[in-house]
């Protein structure tokens, strides 16, 4: 088959071979909808990957190889999710014959794809200790493994440093040349690659633009690096000392020392792979292994005479991990409300003073008409602006933003960067580390930074 189509709100969406489409539109559009209307209709043909929680892709679920709580453990190393039989889903019992011609076929696509995609130093890593990053390259391949004449990619660009999102763009413009029908979904306009020849916008779940489309050229900012010390006198709400961590014997830090005060907003920047999450989970204590580490909260360590619970109540986390594992039956008024502990580590219930502030970020971002629907059925743009919500009603001392700006188009992550910004003004007291790869996804007032280098 070389044609291949769907429809939404009775227009028709089709797709030739040799085209090579982006899909754009605002937050709740319909982008993944639609993509993954395509790729059910054409199973075989299709091998569609999104990198959220609201789909299986290639084969494996985002969350089931991420390290967090109430999600699956997998101890399968990356050369094991890159095999044969781990791809065409053969089972050790199954009679089939030789399939010479398509094995030798496939092992040569998969060397080319564990160099080209840089997957080689991992191949004998646990799934369980790659960064999001790092999964992301994992998931690509193995949808390119599948060797379908379609692949669909939704949002491939998010949480890619600038290295990796030249490594992808290459991988994908070699399958273009070679025939592979291609169909992104994006977010930014300047993550559309040189290889689209077509462009599908949507709004409101509505066909608006379909057509031939020439990528314009790109014109890149760069990270500023800033250095603001604060006065010595200013109390310490973090203090890492001589922090080694080898992962599956991945050493990730080496004698890290690490000193953050209040009121800082301390920018962490690194390409994938370096341990910005991982470093955040040891904060957070997410990471068992944080409790043999050398870190100080607000100046107590963990331990006797220090409930943990005393600590974890005072920080808050915005990561695409609480994304993952939030609950989809929830309200949404119910997800914000859910972050509240107690300094014994139970939930609380909300105060008057809690419910204005949050109907006051309710309001901000325009969320305030889905409050009583369920949190799955937002998309997920939306999802992270009512989880920013949640962090921030717990009224934390510490807040741990983790690419806050992940899966929301330009509007919307504008929103949230003056809403932070003006909290920030408001909170001089608070102290908030941000992950970002892209400089417009750092909000303003962040005058710290810390560089991690892979090792």
């Amino acid at each position: 088959m070389s044609t291949y189509s769907t429809s939404l709100d009775g227009k028709e969406w089709r797709i030739a071979a040799g085209q090579h489409w982006v899909v754009s539109g605002p937050v709740a559009s319909g982008k993944t909808w639609i993509a993954a209307q395509l790729a059910r209709r054409y199973p075989d043909a299709i091998a569609f990957v999104t990198f959220n929680d609201q789909a299986v892709m290639a084969g494996s679920s985002w969350t089931e190889a991420r390290y967090h709580g109430s999600i699956e453990y997998d101890f399968k190393t990356v050369r094991e999710r890159l095999t044969y039989e781990s791809i065409h889903c053969v089972s050790p019992f199954e009679v089939r014959p030789p399939e010479e011609a398509e094995r030798a076929a496939f092992a040569k696509l998969r060397d080319w794809l564990e160099k080209t995609l840089q997957l080689t130093p991992l191949l004998d890593a646990w799934t369980v200790h790659l960064s999001n990053g790092e999964q992301r390259r994992l998931l690509l391949a193995r949808a390119i493994l599948r060797q379908t004449p379609v692949l669909i990619l939704d949002d491939p660009y998010a949480g890619l440093d600038e290295t990796m999102r030249d490594v992808v763009t290459k991988t994908l413009a070699t399958l273009a040349a070679e025939g592979r029908t291609l169909i992104l979904t994006v977010r930014n306009d300047d993550e559309i690659p040189p290889f689209i020849t077509h462009r599908l916008k949507l709004e409101n779940r509505s066909i608006r633009i379909q057509g031939a489309y020439t990528p314009a050229r790109k014109s890149g900012k760069r990270l500023s690096h800033f250095k603001n010390p604060p006065p010595l006198s200013t109390p310490k709400v973090l203090e890492i000392r001589n922090l080694f961590y080898n992962p599956g014997g991945r050493e990730l830090f080496h004698g890290l020392n690490w000193d953050v005060h209040q009121g800082e907003r301390w920018v962490i920047t690194g390409p994938n792979g370096a341990g910005k999450t991982t470093l955040f989970s040891l904060i957070s204590g997410d990471n068992p292994f944080a409790y043999a580490c050398d870190i100080t909260y607000f100046g107590k360590k963990p331990g006797p005479g220090v409930p943990l619970w005393s600590i974890r109540s005072r920080i808050a986390v915005l990561s695409p991990e609480s994304q993952s594992v939030a609950d989809p039956t929830q309200t949404v008024e119910a997800t914000v409300f859910s972050g509240l502990f107690t300094k014994e580590g139970t939930r609380k219930a909300p105060t008057p003073a809690h419910r204005k502030f949050a109907r006051k970020l309710f309001v901000a971002l325009n969320l305030h008409e889905h409050l009583h629907v369920p949190l799955g059925s937002l998309s997920s743009g939306l999802v992270r602006l009512v989880l920013l919500i949640r962090a921030l009603v717990a009224a934390p001392d510490l807040l741990l933003l983790d690419e806050p700006c992940l899966n929301l188009e330009a509007p919307e992550r504008k929103k949230l960067l003056t809403l932070i910004a003006r909290l920030l003004k408001e909170m001089p007291t608070l102290t908030v580390l941000c992950i970002a790869h892209r400089p417009e996804h750092i909000p303003n007032g962040f005058n710290r930074h810390l560089a991690l280098l892979p090792k």
